[in-house]
């Protein structure tokens, strides 16, 4: 019995001489004003992908109509060189609508009259980001080949992004005033990019919701020209499909369609053109 007393007694004066420690630490802290962090337990999650579900058999496509004569309509960034004089320069295609815009752009944009930038009074070179909105249309299409695929459970789908385009040499050296330093950016005073028509193939991957009743309700684009958007909706919304099961009942379910289309655009022509005035482009940072 002495000892267990003995032995509280130990424990007791160690717990208080501990505490004492601690609140002789925090004291020291707050003289000093040194907080010291404590650390931060770190929570795994799992990868979960929300468009998978458990399905026994996965929706396949059994009727389908490739439209044609589609209006599209697509906003092409570009940035564009503008000397003192107002003369662009050259430009370079930082995202575009549709394939086979670039040479249309630099030709469009080269030679084209801008209000230059200005810095006070005095007139500046300059790089400037444009919003031009392209309008044409798909004349035709053709699916070369194509399939439906369940989505990976454990890995989330990601858009693929454009990559953007180193400028030549010529355009790459040319000094800029940043725009930081600019009071006012350069603005164009007409702008006219038309591109002719033309044959290409197409990549397109997307996410597509097929419902209990074999139809395509909603989609969500992975690898897609963003002007393509109003031609791939017509199509999917010609879908007839038999539908995912699970357990032999038919479910809604998402899909990874993957697809290889060769389309010929018409001519496509620019209707509008703004300055982003939020976006800032230097081809040494890109």
């Amino acid at each position: 019995m002495k000892r267990i007393i003995a032995a509280l007694m130990a424990s007791l004066f160690v717990a208080a001489g501990a505490a004492a420690q601690s609140a002789s630490s925090r004291a020291w802290q707050q003289r000093l004003q040194v907080d010291i962090p404590l650390p931060v337990p770190m929570v795994e999650l799992d990868s979960i992908n929300p468009f998978a579900v458990e399905i026994d058999e996965v929706a396949s496509i059994t009727q389908s109509e490739v439209p044609r004569k589609v209006d599209v309509r697509g906003s092409a960034t570009v940035a564009a060189f503008v000397d003192t004089k107002g003369e662009c320069l050259g430009a370079v295609p930082l995202d575009l609508p549709f394939p086979g815009l670039t040479s249309s752009m630099n030709l469009g944009l080269t030679g084209s009259r801008f209000d230059p930038a200005m810095a006070g009074s005095a007139p500046q070179p300059s790089w400037v980001v444009l919003e031009i909105v392209m309008e044409g249309r798909v004349k035709e299409a053709q699916i070369v080949d194509h399939g439906l695929e369940p989505p990976d459970p454990a890995a989330p789908p990601v858009p693929i992004l454009p990559v953007e385009m180193v400028p030549p040499g010529n355009l790459r050296n040319l000094k800029a005033t940043p725009q930081a330093q600019l009071s006012q950016l350069a603005a164009p005073r007409r702008i006219k990019v038309s591109s002719p028509s033309r044959d290409d193939e197409v990549q397109i991957r997307a996410l597509v919701h097929i419902s209990e009743s074999g139809r395509c309700d909603k989609y969500v684009p992975i690898e897609l020209y963003d002007g393509l958007n109003p031609w791939l909706s017509a199509y999917l919304a010609t879908w007839k499909a038999r539908p995912a099961t699970r357990g032999g009942e038919p479910v809604a379910s998402w899909a990874v369609y993957s697809a290889r289309v060769s389309m010929r655009l018409s001519g496509l022509n620019s209707t509008s053109a703004r300055v982003v005035h939020d976006r800032e482009y230097s081809p040494n940072l890109q």
